[in-house]
């Protein structure tokens, strides 16, 4: 596949001419009237401005502007804006999952208009999510009117975010004002990684009057996806040793444990590239590297080095219904249902140049040199002969459904009574059949050569694929299923008892997520695929392969360009793929119940002459669990109480000094809970187990700052927050007698003979290790300082101005360990717009930070600064329809997401490319 570089290639270009047309449109100033125009770009800032100066605690909000757009294409992108607030990407470059101050997704509460939603998505390709985290790029981005992120929870708000509170309001008809209402746009997005083009059709209509209204938006995309990148797994920390099977070859230390494997018989490649030399010659391998052997033992090199590329389409289609009624001026119901349906199918193709006990394709090391940062020697450069990679093929589809009716009512009793109630019911499913085919390519010469964020790595024989062998298919499908029902409640006692009153509330909240891995059913896989031509396709491999570009969007990368992988299709109908009859090999359950109570006071008073608000709540919390796998269930309950305090005093007119204290909770990783234990070995020694005892994370909280408003459309805002978190887990053997090993769901009802007679010698004080996570002792401090400014600079040029954020952040447990994920970040954004134009650009930065460790050593992710831009001209004809054109440009230089490890910035992890993306669409309404 041939890839189109030449949009590519003028990114620089392509930003100069942006700024010259934002240059050309400050010019046209002074032909413009003299006012500012709150539209738009700004207008939205003026209403997240404005909702922050009314806010009792500390809340940002972020709002569409007046077409109905975010300021970003992607629900995490637009929070991300937002100080205290950190992105996680899926490997593509689309926002993802957001965390709040310093802990990652799974403690930031999500809610959809107010109402508790789990999503059946699984994270980003490199993940098995099974957290608490909630996807936000399954929802598009028009069906939404504001995001309102809160630092620190109030008694009204559901729990379970330790770190904060989002919630995602949807669009209603009486945001559009009355009559009727159309707005549409249509774009094509190009991604420049592959040279793709890709639609996106949105579609509002909406009606409202005093007493009904009515608005249905439906979105609909297909998203060519593409993504080139470089991975390890266990990087450096195994080191190399010589060892071989070929007979009469040199032998050293590791024996059969050997990570890697060398041998000093010439292969074909090595005895075409030096003369006199014939294949099976024996070689001194100590010689052609140029390394002792105990230099070259030493050599750490990747336990699996591998270029890979995700390629395929990411189809959308999804649609928001919104009915409002109001009867009479102090009645009203709204009805808000969404409905998403996600169909992805993509390939992944991993091309394993280094990796770990290659049996079957023992290298020569010829010239090979290494570099010691502290951790030992790691390979820096070196050519292999005899290099036979394995190429990994994943055939992804998968499907994702949401569906969410949410119904709703308020009624004002009377002057000094409100009852307000809402329902909400959501359906989640995901299926993903994804198997995973194994083969080497042609044998022949690889270099390597450790001089970037992705080495260079060429390979001499990558198109002989009558020369691929066939290793290995792997089956793989799960299934998820989620639902969450709930009822709110709330009733008010004060003429506005948000201000000067007490509201009382009761909620209901039941989330349920069952998953299911599956397996072959009767026999084997192998009988299956030898009763079903699995021979002939080995046996004529070539003709199921196809040629795939690997590494394209990678700056400055030299390296595969000829490999063949599976044509799935093809291979799929040969071997019978759709009769394989796969059947559920796990199945795990968790059913959550959660009935709580709050009383909330508000009130305002004056102290010194100037206006003090105050509110405190206090929020009571009873939660059962349901726990459960094949071969066992538990059930828990716990109940928790949470008081809250915010007060805010305005100090003068324009600024504004505000104060929180709370108790918040999140709920254990499902993950970590299910009951699926196994024995670790032949006999009743010890058990893996989860634990469904685990308790929930619970942080105390304390919020102190201000803002000072100096205009309508600006003001500098400072936070300083503290947070004492307990509840974290680790591993950890607890002794447990054999008797109860049913509490840690393990059936004992069908021993070995082994286990038996071990059994008998101790029964009935056999005490048995169980391997579990469980919470640890001790607290993890968070503390930091957000600031923001927001700024126009109208004395300038009249509707041109910025905002700026920026978050830091600390966070150590007990021991003084830095926590992980903890990142400080930035973002600037100038912006200028008039009556027909708009432009703005963004900087964000977020700071590397440790991820995870992989075979004991650390991951580290690298800092990482991504350019947007976004443009848009109303075009002088049509006015009454405000038909405009529209460009944005996300990631301008291909920045990638990339990590090290054992903190050596020379050792790439991994290494992502998703390139640029830039989107051209016009919109209207009437």
């Amino acid at each position: 596949m041939k890839v189109n570089k030449s949009f590519k290639l003028s990114k620089a270009g392509l930003l100069s001419l942006c700024i010259v047309a934002a240059s050309a449109a400050m010019a046209q100033e002074e032909e413009l009237e003299e006012e500012v125009y709150v539209t738009g770009y700004r207008g939205a800032l003026m209403n997240s401005i404005d909702a922050k100066r009314n806010s009792m605690g500390f809340r940002d909000e972020v709002f569409a502007d007046d077409m109905g757009k975010m300021p970003s294409q992607n629900l995490a992108e637009s929070l991300a804006r937002i100080p205290g607030v950190k992105i996680s990407r899926e490997v593509t470059g689309e926002g993802q999952q957001i965390a709040v101050r310093g802990l990652g997704p799974a403690f930031t509460k999500v809610v959809l208009n107010g109402n508790s939603i789990d999503v059946a998505s699984i994270g980003n390709i490199n993940s098995n999510g099974s957290g608490r985290e909630v996807d936000l790029d399954v929802f598009p981005t028009e069906l939404f009117s504001s995001l309102a992120v809160d630092k620190t929870l109030t008694a009204r708000q559901l729990e379970g975010g330790t770190t904060g509170y989002i919630n995602m309001r949807t669009m209603r008809p009486s945001d559009q004002g009355e009559g009727h209402h159309v707005r549409y746009s249509y774009e094509t997005n190009y991604r420049a990684s592959n040279g793709s083009y890709s639609p996106k059709g949105v579609f509002t209509y909406s009606f409202s009057n005093d007493k009904v209204g009515a608005l249905v938006t439906v979105v609909g995309s297909k998203m060519n996806r593409n993504v080139d990148g470089y991975e390890t797994v266990g990087n450096v920390s195994q080191t190399g040793c010589l060892i071989t099977d070929v007979a009469d070859s040199v032998d050293c230390r590791g024996g059969e444990s050997a990570t890697f494997r060398f041998t000093d018989i010439a292969s074909f490649d090595y005895a075409e590239a030096y003369a006199g030399v014939e294949q099976g010659d024996t070689l001194d391998i100590y010689e052609t590297s140029g390394m002792s052997q105990e230099e070259l033992y030493a050599v750490g090199m990747p336990y699996i080095g591998r270029v890979m590329t995700m390629q395929g389409q990411k189809d959308t289609l999804s649609a928001l219904f919104s009915f409002e009624l109001t009867p009479t001026e102090d009645l009203g119901f709204a009805l808000d249902v969404i409905d998403t349906s996600i169909n992805s199918d993509y390939v992944r193709t991993e091309v394993m140049h280094i990796y770990r006990r290659n049996y079957q394709t023992a290298y020569i090391p010829v010239d090979v040199t290494a570099t010691d940062n502290g951790n030992g020697p790691r390979l820096n450069t070196g050519t292999f002969y005899g290099n036979r990679p394995w190429v990994g093929s994943r055939d992804y589809k998968d499907d994702v459904s949401i569906t969410s009716v949410m119904p709703s009512m308020d009624w004002r009793i009377s002057d000094t009574w409100n009852l307000s109630a809402s329902a909400s019911q959501t359906a989640s499913s995901l299926v993903r059949d994804n198997p995973y085919g194994l083969f080497y390519t042609a044998e022949g010469t690889m270099s390597y050569a450790n001089d970037g964020d992705v080495p260079t790595v060429n390979h001499s024989e990558f198109d002989n694929y009558e020369d691929y062998q066939w290793q290995s298919l792997r089956t793989g499908h799960i299934e998820r299923q989620t639902e969450t029902q709930g009822f709110h409640a709330e009733l008010e006692w004060g003429e506005e008892a948000s201000v000067n009153g007490v509201i009382f509330g009761v909620s209901y909240d039941e989330m349920e997520s069952s998953r299911q891995n599956f397996g072959v059913g009767q026999g084997s896989l192998e009988d299956y695929l030898a009763a079903n031509g699995m021979e002939y396709v080995t046996e004529n491999l070539g003709d199921y392969i196809a040629p795939v570009t690997l590494g394209a969007s990678i700056d400055d990368y030299n390296g595969y360009t000829s490999v063949g992988d599976l044509q799935w299709d093809r291979f799929k109908a040969a071997i019978g793929y759709d009769g394989i009859g796969l059947v559920p090999t796990s199945t795990t359950l968790i059913n959550e119940a959660v009935i709580a109570y709050f009383v909330e006071g508000n009130i305002e008073f004056n102290i010194a002459g100037r206006p003090l608000r105050g509110n405190l709540g206090v929020r009571y919390v009873d939660t059962d669990q349901h726990v459960a796998t094949k071969t066992g269930e538990t059930n828990e309950s716990y109940t928790k109480t949470l008081p809250s305090l915010s007060a805010v005093y305005d100090a003068t007119d324009d600024i504004k000094v505000r104060f929180s204290a709370s108790q918040s909770l999140s709920r254990a990783n499902p993950e970590f809970m299910y009951p699926n234990s196994q024995w670790a070995s032949s006999g009743i020694d010890a058990i893996n187990a989860g634990n469904p005892f685990l308790e929930p994370f619970e942080s105390d909280n304390l919020d102190l700052g201000g803002e000072w408003y100096f205009s309508d459309l600006g003001y500098v805002g400072l936070t300083y927050f503290k947070k004492e978190v307990t509840g974290f887990v680790e591993l950890e053997n607890v002794q447990v007698n054999f008797n109860d090993l049913g509490d840690w769901g393990m059936d004992t009802s069908d021993l070995s003979d082994t286990q038996e007679d071990e059994l008998s010698i101790c029964d009935p004080n056999c005490m048995v290790s169980v391997r579990t996570r469980v919470n640890i002792e001790g607290t993890t401090d968070i503390d930091g300082w957000e600031a923001i400014w927001v700024q126009p600079l109208d004395m300038l040029v009249k509707g041109m101005g910025f905002n700026a954020s920026y978050t830091t952040i600390d966070a150590v447990n007990e021991s003084g360990e830095e926590i992980s994920g903890v990142a400080d970040s930035y973002n600037v954004t100038g912006f200028y717009e008039n009556e027909a134009f708009q432009v703005r650009l963004t900087y964000y930065h977020q700071d590397g930070s440790h991820e995870f460790d992989s075979w004991g050593a650390p991951v580290t992710g690298r800092d990482r600064a991504q350019v947007d831009f976004a443009a848009s001209y109303n075009l002088p004809f049509l006015t009454d329809h405000n038909l405009s054109l529209t460009f944005d440009a996300y990631n301008l230089t291909n920045e990638p997401l990339s990590s090290n490890a054992e903190e050596d910035d020379s050792q790439t992890f991994n290494a992502y490319y998703p390139g640029s993306v830039y989107t051209f669409g016009i919109r209207g309404s009437f």
